[in-house]
């Protein structure tokens, strides 16, 4: 699990704060997507998968696509910009760095990428900025899978218009799988720390504001450093919302 244990983790959250997470974890199990990942690494290791140089690219990029959408909407538009560089859910591996530049430097990036895979502008200048990033070296698999470089990673995401806090925070959580991610930009985070803990916050309906009430998540969370990513992820169970 990059470099931490995924039975510690559980073990640490399901002691830590008086054990308010314990129902949960005994509920729902393991975070699926851990669980999902393993099993990907231990195929990788039998020679039963290829290695994909370029996974994280498209997490990126699909995360980038999918911004201030619901579910279906999401999907569609990431099903369109594979569909743009002839690729596919079943096999995306035509979505490169290489393949979203060659558009923008051999084509129209308005009428040959925009346009076709529903993108707004601003979407579709970072996700060449993306793409642009690799290509120069400041991003790549090699950097953004490596352990301890959390804030290194994080301050090279940022500097790229259109990736904020919350893009930055669920790329780390669900695609590189760091252990201590407390994405406090996200609602379902809020909405279960505000329904586990039976807190009020600033925002409207007395919810959680990720601004104004951020020291009070950042506290309720404390206890379960260095494993936050896990105590994140039943905020979802909390929330009513699948994760």
């Amino acid at each position: 699990m990059g470099g931490w244990c995924l039975v510690d983790g559980l073990t640490h959250c399901g002691l830590a704060s008086n054990g308010i997470l314990l129902p949960l974890i005994r509920e729902h199990g393991p975070p699926a997507f851990y669980i999902d990942h393993i099993k990907d690494k231990k195929s990788e290791e039998k020679g039963s998968c290829v290695d994909d140089e370029h996974k994280s690219f498209r997490s990126l990029c699909r995360i980038v696509a999918g911004q201030q959408l619901a579910g279906n909407a999401a999907k569609t538009i990431w099903r369109r910009l594979l569909s743009v560089v002839d690729a596919t859910e079943d096999d995306p591996s035509n979505l490169t760095p290489e393949s979203i530049l060659s558009i923008v430097e051999n084509g129209d990036m308005e009428s040959d990428l925009r346009s076709p895979a529903g993108l707004s502008n601003a979407k579709c200048r970072c996700i060449v900025a993306i793409a642009s990033s690799y290509r120069d070296g400041s991003l790549s698999e090699v950097l953004l899978s490596k352990e301890g470089a959390d804030d290194d990673v994080r301050s090279r995401l940022l500097n790229i218009k259109g990736l904020g806090p919350w893009s930055v925070d669920m790329f780390l959580l669900f695609q590189c799988h760091r252990s201590n991610v407390l994405p406090i930009g996200d609602l379902a985070v809020r909405n279960g720390t505000s329904n586990l803990w039976k807190v009020k916050g600033k925002a409207k309906g007395g919810g959680l504001c990720p601004k104004k009430d951020e020291a009070v998540i950042v506290k309720l969370h404390e206890d379960f450093a260095p494993y936050r990513s896990i105590s994140s992820y039943f905020m979802y169970k909390c929330s009513g919302m699948k994760g």
